[in-house]
């Protein structure tokens, strides 16, 4: 079993899920202003209706800045806020560079928010400065103990947001074998997760609260 206090493990974990969030996220914005300028106009009112939230924009320019910016609690500047705040909390436990790449998406983001320079380029940037959080934490950080932490928040937001986006139990049961895997690292000999029903609510709370399930289990031991 691996020793790391709750509150560091909680945040590496939150730190993992948040950066696949804006990973996700980034990439579906792409792909929603590529489809509003092809085929559909409508299709950002119905990605943002899965999150719960009434979009209103004037233009797909206009739906680029709300979607980055102006969205409460959803918008990617948001999503990035928390990221690095979990980071902040857990600087000791994280090698100089991966911090120093969250923090500079951060302040980027900080920066650009009053002007009107976004662009799928921006995007596009914003995506190989995610990529490469991910490539410093599978350079550095391998033999690390923090790792499954962040790993296993990585793999719930993935198949959180398959099932919340794309109502797809299929592509999230493609990761259960790898989120066991990540869990047997942090509590060896956990209760395998299963997902056993195709109701979408079922699973998602089943999802979210595997996290606490297995940090119960490593206080109890």
């Amino acid at each position: 079993m691996i020793l790391i206090s709750p509150q560091t493990a909680q945040n590496l974990y939150w730190m993992g899920r948040y950066i696949q969030r804006a990973e996700s996220m980034t990439r579906l914005i792409i792909t929603t202003f590529d489809e509003m300028l092809d085929k559909n106009p409508l299709e950002a009112h119905q990605l943002y209706e899965k999150l719960g939230l009434d979009l209103h924009f004037n233009s797909p320019h206009d739906f680029l800045r709300k979607s980055l910016f102006d969205l409460e609690h959803v918008s990617l500047i948001t999503t990035i806020n928390n990221a690095r705040e979990n980071a902040v909390l857990t600087r000791s436990s994280l090698p100089n560079r991966m911090f120093s790449r969250i923090n500079a998406l951060y302040l980027k983001y900080q920066a650009e928010q009053e002007t009107a320079k976004i662009s799928l380029f921006w995007l596009e940037s914003t995506l190989q400065e995610l990529d490469a959080i991910w490539g410093n934490l599978d350079l550095t950080l391998i033999e690390a103990k923090e790792t499954p932490f962040i790993k296993l928040g990585k793999v719930i937001e993935r198949m959180d947001l398959n099932i919340r986006l794309f109502d797809s139990i299929e592509a999230t049961l493609l990761d259960v074998e790898k989120l066991n895997i990540i869990a047997e690292q942090i509590r060896p000999n956990h209760k395998a997760f299963s997902l056993s029903s195709s109701n979408k609510y079922k699973a998602l709370t089943k999802i979210n609260h595997f996290y606490d399930t297995l940090a119960l289990s490593r206080e109890n031991n």
